[in-house]
């Protein structure tokens, strides 16, 4: 088990640390696949302001049908 372990560790090291191969440079680096998109504020805002609304309506939605559920308890 030793011997297995040590081997393991032998090729762990050789792997991670071995020198490049000679002559290979890294590739200079392509176009954006994805560039930048310029979205405006004021449909970030928008956005934010219609999913604060559904949250709001549902909270209420919520609310009102537990308060009549609880009324309707107290009276059986």
């Amino acid at each position: 088990m030793a011997r297995v372990t040590a081997f393991v560790t032998v090729l762990v090291f050789g792997v991670l640390f071995a020198a490049p191969a000679f002559g290979q440079t890294t590739p200079q680096p392509g176009p954006s696949l994805n560039p930048p998109q310029n979205q405006s504020l004021s449909d970030d805002a928008r956005q934010k302001l219609i999913i604060a609304l559904i949250v709001i309506v549902l909270f209420a939605i919520v609310w009102y049908g537990r308060r009549i559920r609880k009324k309707r308890q107290k009276s059986s």
